[in-house]
């Protein structure tokens, strides 16, 4: 009984840690990574693993947040099996944006109440700006309203395991680089990929509320289409498109706008992996 409580113990003031100090981890410490990146590589010492590391961490995380955090549980735009829903929350939980309740709670929020009060990382609402739209909001404005908008999330068992198990998720995102690829591992595939994802996403918050195309202003608020944000967050930069149809998990509406998230969910689709789908409605 005393190891479990011990353990319950652990686990608790490793949640509260991994909550209260992530806006300082992925804003000041990941950058660090940066240096110690160029001095591995000027040393001679980075291998084709960590470079594969790098890249493979980041698809597998990245559309762990873009399939598994955005298009699943936060707009429920399909439906899968058990196995692959906790496939894609434990990828996002290697991103170490938060649990998967905290991170749709606070995206929930965002639509609830886009560019305007209820808005956590709007740039636009009282001129706040693209530095609290990036990243400053993760100092201020990290406040979901779980009672509100996780209640319902956390009745689905998966969301449950996943939110209950991320600090352990996120740090085997650090962990499997540094046991596979030792110290430049970590560098590369763990501390450089996160930083990397991190402002990536971040970029559909503040670029992509700023600087791009609006087809569809009907929709009332700032939110844009930018090309080179959907290649870094494997389609999520087509916000514009997407904040017109927010439940369909397809956000290509030409045939020109590259939406690689969505081609994947179209090749599970076929397979019959995932179910369900909310069709996109005509342009």
């Amino acid at each position: 009984m005393l190891n479990q409580q011990k353990i319950q113990l652990f686990s608790l003031k490793l949640r509260r840690l991994m909550n209260d100090g992530y806006p300082y981890f992925v804003v000041w410490i990941t950058p660090c990574s940066i240096p110690l990146a160029l001095y591995t590589r000027y040393q001679g010492q980075v291998q084709a693993l960590d470079v594969c590391l790098l890249l493979g961490f980041y698809i597998y995380s990245g559309l762990g947040i873009s399939l598994g955090y955005h298009r699943l549980i936060s707009h429920r735009g399909y439906q899968t099996s058990r196995w692959l829903k906790k496939i894609l929350l434990i990828g996002g939980a290697m991103a170490i944006q938060g649990p998967p309740v905290v991170w749709a709670s606070l995206h929930l929020q965002h639509h609830h109440g886009v560019d305007s009060h209820g808005d956590p990382h709007s740039p636009h609402y009282q001129n706040k700006g693209f530095w609290h739209a990036h990243c400053g909001w993760l100092f201020t404005h990290y406040q979901p309203n779980l009672p509100k908008y996780g209640r319902k999330l956390l009745k689905d068992p998966e969301v449950a395991h996943a939110t209950r198990y991320y600090p352990y998720y996120a740090l085997l995102g650090l962990g499997i680089p540094a046991l596979v690829g030792g110290w430049v591992g970590l560098i590369w595939g763990g501390l450089l990929r996160i930083l990397l994802l991190s402002h990536a996403t971040w970029s559909v918050n503040s670029i992509c509320h700023l600087w791009g195309s609006q087809p569809y202003p009907s929709v009332r608020d700032h939110s844009k289409n930018n090309l080179w944000i959907a290649l870094l967050t494997f389609g999520e930069g087509w916000h514009n498109n997407h904040h017109r149809q927010l439940q369909t998990p397809y956000y290509s509406q030409k045939w020109y706008q590259l939406d690689l998230g969505g081609l994947l969910l179209q090749m599970l689709q076929k397979i019959g992996l995932i179910w369900q789908v909310r069709p996109a409605k005509s342009p």
